[in-house]
C-alpha cells in the first residue's frame, strides 16, 4: 500500500475497495438467484467462479496488513456499496438526477486535494439536450 494521500494512493485504495464491493455483490446476486430458484448458466457460472477466484487473489495482497487497516477497507467497501446502491435506487434511469447528486457532492470542499478529472462523465447529457 502507498503511504500518504495522493492520486496513486487513492486509486490503489479504490481498487481494493471496489474489489470488495464486487465480491459482495456477486455473492449477493448468487444468493438472490438461489432464493428465486434460479441458477447461473454453466458458462456464466464458470465466469462467476473465475471472478471470485481473481478477487480473492487480489484481496490476499492486503491480508498482510494490520487487522485495523483491513477493517478500514471493509468499512470503506460497505460505505461505498451503500452509497452506490442508494444512488442507483434514488436515481433509477434518471441521469439528470444523478448529475444533480454529483454536483451536490462536488459543492463540498475537497478533503484530500486530489485533482479529479471526472466532470466529462456527464458530457453526454449536453449532447442529449442538443438533439
Amino acid at each position: 500500500m502507498q503511504q500518504g494521500t495522493d492520486n496513486l494512493n487513492t486509486l490503489t485504495n479504490i481498487v481494493y475497495v471496489l474489489t470488495d464491493v464486487l465480491e459482495t455483490n456477486l455473492m449477493d446476486m448468487q444468493e438472490a438467484f438461489k432464493k428465486q430458484g434460479c441458477a447461473l448458466r454453466h458458462d456464466v457460472k464458470r465466469n462467476y467462479n473465475t471472478a471470485i477466484h481473481a478477487i480473492r487473489c487480489i484481496k490476499r495482497d492486503i491480508a498482510h496488513l494490520e487487522s485495523s487497516t483491513q477493517e478500514n477497507f471493509g468499512h470503506d467497501a460497505d460505505i461505498t456499496n451503500a452509497l452506490l446502491l442508494t444512488l442507483i435506487d434514488r436515481c433509477g434511469d434518471d441521469d439528470e438526477l444523478a448529475f444533480r447528486f454529483y454536483n451536490y457532492i462536488k459543492s463540498f470542499p475537497s478533503k484530500l486535494g486530489l485533482r479529479l478529472e471526472v466532470d466529462d462523465a456527464f458530457d453526454f447529457l449536453d449532447e442529449k439536450q442538443k438533439q
